[in-house]
């Protein structure tokens, strides 16, 4: 018994040796993780808070480089998902499902192309400085697209005012619901703020916001009302009605349109746990189901925990570009390397052809880079022609005018330094 017990012992310790190493090397991992996981988010908020500056002080070149770090490095899927998901929603809203259908190009032949345009410019302003080329030309080129319709009275101050509203409500959803951390309030001023110049610039009103007259004290502030006002705006006018529902076939239903009807059904789903009731109803889509929802939250959750406890910051060389910093060189022009069923102004290379995501993709009915010649202009867009085809080369003119607003204009170092308050 006693030699039994000792083969025992013996093996135990043998164990315990072997293990030892990876044991204490998967200790030292976790603390190191544990020690810079926070760091970036510690940075961004240390010129701020109690005994500091004040919110207010906050300037746009700040902005700009907190949503750098937001978009690139803490949380680049929640952004590039709130953006899809806000642009979903645009569509929930009668008055403009209903434009899009007058338009023309909420049908399967322009749709695609339009759902990439549309997020290129919002990519565009919302990852460049506000005193670059790139930002106003991207502004301007919305602006135009916009100009006839406001003046028409098709597009209402409060149908672009939910937009702009709409696409920050989702970013600070995303992030709070769904990441490895909340966001602090040093960035939701920061992500206010961009959004109150980028409203500013696109000449939206913020009439409906309780204090358009008085002033917002802070970025917070200004994002807390018009987060506020946006989904009060949602329940009130977001109704289920036939362009809705064509606006969703459309942008949906066409993208796995060659698969079998349940892939389907499951992609309506997963859109449809992205959204309350009020909006599912509007775009006539199915919420989740008692399967589906636990284990969509049970993904959510484990990838939380990994990113948390597992995952060190991603690094500066890693960072997930939202839009090319610098042109094709043969084209001059700039690609769009994000992967989609059609690959519109995507570069065609080995990667973006056989990589993963391509070979994914092309299982599921897209196409590869390059497909067709020219027809996905592989050569890269050009913000100043960029959009539907009746619209090419159109609208220069109101361009320039608008972009040499915006270069005299200037941006504002500190939009709220007129108050005092945290």
């Amino acid at each position: 018994m006693s030699s039994s017990r000792l083969a025992i012992a013996a093996t135990l310790d043998s164990l315990w040796r072997s293990y030892l190493p990876l044991a204490t090397c998967l200790l030292a991992y976790l603390l190191l993780v544990r020690t810079f996981r926070y760091q970036r988010a510690e940075q961004i908020s240390s010129a701020f808070g109690h005994g500091k500056r004040p919110l207010s002080s906050m300037a746009t070149e700040e902005v700009h480089d907190i949503m750098t770090q937001l978009q690139e490095l803490e949380f680049p899927r929640a952004f590039n998902k709130a953006r899809k998901i806000a642009l979903l929603k645009a569509g929930g809203i009668p008055t403009m499902s209903k434009l899009f259908a007058v338009t023309g190009q909420n049908n399967r032949r322009n749709a695609g192309k339009r759902a990439i345009d549309t997020e290129i410019l919002l990519r565009e302003a919302q990852s460049k400085d506000r005193k670059s080329i790139r930002y106003m030309q991207a502004v301007a080129r919305m602006n135009y697209f916009h100009l006839r319709y406001r003046k028409a009275g098709k597009i209402l101050d409060e149908d672009l005012l939910h937009t702009l509203g709409d696409g920050m409500v989702e970013t600070l959803r995303i992030v709070n619901d769904q990441e490895w951390r909340k966001l602090t309030d040093v960035e939701k001023c920061a992500i206010g703020i961009f959004h109150k110049n980028l409203g500013e610039d696109m000449e939206i009103p913020f009439a409906p916001l309780p204090s358009c007259q008085t002033g917002w004290e802070n970025g917070l502030h200004f994002a807390t009302e018009l987060r506020d006002w946006t989904i009060r705006y949602e329940a009130a006018v977001a109704k289920p009605v036939a362009t809705n529902d064509q606006y969703v076939r459309v942008y949906v239903d066409s993208a796995t349109s060659a698969l079998p009807k349940a892939i389907t059904q499951f992609l309506r789903k997963v859109l449809g746990s992205e959204l309350d009731n009020t909006m599912r109803t509007s775009l006539y889509l199915e919420a989740p189901g008692p399967i589906l929802k636990p284990a969509l939250e049970a993904f959510t959750n484990i990838r939380k925990l990994a990113l948390r406890h597992l995952s060190l910051p991603r690094s500066s060389f890693l960072a997930v570009k939202v839009v090319e910093d610098d042109p094709n060189p043969l084209s001059g022009l700039y690609n769009f390397n994000h992967p989609s069923f059609r690959p519109w102004y995507v570069k065609p290379t080995f990667w973006t052809r056989w990589g993963p995501v391509a070979l994914l993709l092309r299982m599921l009915g897209g196409r590869a880079p390059g497909t067709g010649g020219d027809k996905y202009h592989p050569q890269g867009y050009d913000l100043k022609t960029i959009g539907p085809k009746p619209q090419e080369g159109k609208g220069l003119d109101e361009m320039r005018t608008t972009v040499e607003f915006l270069k005299a204009r200037g941006s504002a170092g500190c939009p709220f330094s007129h108050g005092g308050k945290i």
